[in-house]
Order: C-alpha cells, then structure tokens, then sequence
C-alpha cells in the first residue's frame, strides 16, 4: 500500500527547495559578531548573545551609545628618541630639563616613576605607562623647561642635620635610613626629587671631576653605595648596618655624580 500525504501538504513549497542550500550557507555566511567598541574582546550579554556595537538594548528597544573620548597614548619612546613627546614625557615626570632628548637622566626618571607606580621598569614609555602619565597631551608647559635648582649649601646643612639617625636597610626617613634612602631624603627636603637607589641616582647624575660641595659620591658599577659630598675630603652617609649618619672620611675607589 502506498503512502498517503494530505493534499494541503503536498501545496506547500519546501523551504529548503525554495531557498536552496547555496542561499542558506550564504545567510549564515552573511551572520557576523561585532564586538563592543572600544572593548580588547567581546563581551557576552545576558542570555549568551553579544551587544552590538555602538549601541545597548534598554527595556526592549536598542538605543545609540556615544563613547566618551579618551585620551590617547602618545608614540612609545625610549632611551635615544626625540621630539614633542619626549617632552611631554619629562615635562609628567618632573626634576628634568624639556628639551625633547630622551637620554640617561630622562631614562633614570621615567624608569623610577615606574617602579614607584607599580609599572613594568623597563624605561620605555608605551600605553601602560602613557596611561598612567595620564595619556599624550602633545603640549608642554612654558615653565617646564628649566630643571629644578637645588642648593648646595641647602643639601650639606639638611645632611648634617639628619647625623645620628640609625642605618635601616630600606630606610627613607629619619626613623632609619640605607645610603640611597638617606640621599634621596636630603633631596627631597631641599626640592629635588631624585632616584631612589644608588645605582639609578648613578645612572642620572652627570660625570665631574672638580666636585664641589652638595655633590654625590659613587662606589661601585653599577653603583652600590652612595654619599653627599661636603667638600675637603669628607662625605656625609648612612654607610652600614650598625652605624649612624655621620661625616666621613672618603675612602676606596669612588667617583662623583652630580644631579
């Protein structure tokens, strides 16, 4: 006996046939997921979907989002480049000259922000450390381009005051202090921020060999331990454990920085 199918059935145009396999690969084809703008990936909306981009599904309806702008990253630079976004950088940095140059101290100042917010020390400005900067302005200030003075006689007379303060291994302030946190606490009070280890402090002071009063005294390379300078022989530091910051002899092999 054969099969039987109602005469209504048999009226009705098969979706496949009519649509055609070509045509139904072709849709699927056709079927693209946009992800957010603005967004590194996609991300998935309740019930497994993904939003649209541009836009967000409020009570049944889909309305357009404007994306506030962001600041953008300024191009990546490092030890070497030069131009506006070198200054841009040691202008958000402070303590350096703004000329555009991207040398030792802009590469010693630029590695120590990093370090102090908790960035990759690497000395090259790319997006993260644009972010953090604040993101590339293009624009420097007029009275950023002279670097911070700092007396002399204000470093010697703020070093001399902090004698008989204890050596503390990692000490900054005058509760204890290690050789580079005693350097850079001098500074500070006197209105320059520095460095915060001997080897960077090293790495951003320039060269001299007619050192004068105020200046830093180096052991080591890379640098391992470091002093304020006061003229005639003698330093001022906070040498070892077990000892006080006091004034010193020089001694061993050392060479001057200043900053």
């Amino acid at each position: 006996m054969g099969s039987y199918s109602p005469r209504h059935l048999k009226q009705q145009p098969n979706a496949l046939n009519k649509m055609g396999r070509r045509g139904i690969a072709f849709a699927a084809a056709g079927a693209v997921v946009v992800p957010v703008v603005g967004m590194e990936s996609a991300s998935a909306a309740p019930g497994g979907g993904f939003v649209q981009a541009g836009a967000v599904k409020q009570a049944g309806a889909v309305k357009a989002v404007k994306a506030s702008p962001a600041r953008p990253a300024g191009p990546t630079v490092y030890w070497g480049s030069r131009g506006s976004a070198v200054k841009v950088v040691q202008q958000r940095v402070g303590g350096l000259v703004v000329d555009g140059i991207f040398g030792p101290r802009t590469d010693a100042r630029v590695r120590g922000y990093q370090s102090s917010h908790g960035l990759v020390v690497d000395g090259i400005v790319g997006p993260r450390t644009w972010a953090s900067l604040g993101g590339y302005g293009g624009t420097v200030s007029r009275d950023t381009t002279r670097s911070t003075y700092v007396s002399n006689t204000s470093v010697t007379s703020i070093a001399r005051s902090m004698q008989g303060v204890p050596y503390r291994w990692g000490g900054t302030t005058p509760a204890g202090f290690d050789c580079s946190g005693f350097t850079s606490y001098v500074f500070a009070r006197a209105g320059k921020s520095i460095p915060r280890t001997a080897s960077q402090q090293a790495y951003a002071s320039r060269r001299v060999s007619s050192p004068q009063p105020g200046d830093l005294v180096f052991w080591g390379y890379p640098a391992y331990h470091v002093a304020i300078y006061l003229g005639n022989g003698q330093i001022i530091a906070a040498r070892r454990p077990g000892t006080v910051v006091s004034v010193q002899n020089l001694w061993g092999s050392y060479y001057f920085g200043r900053l």
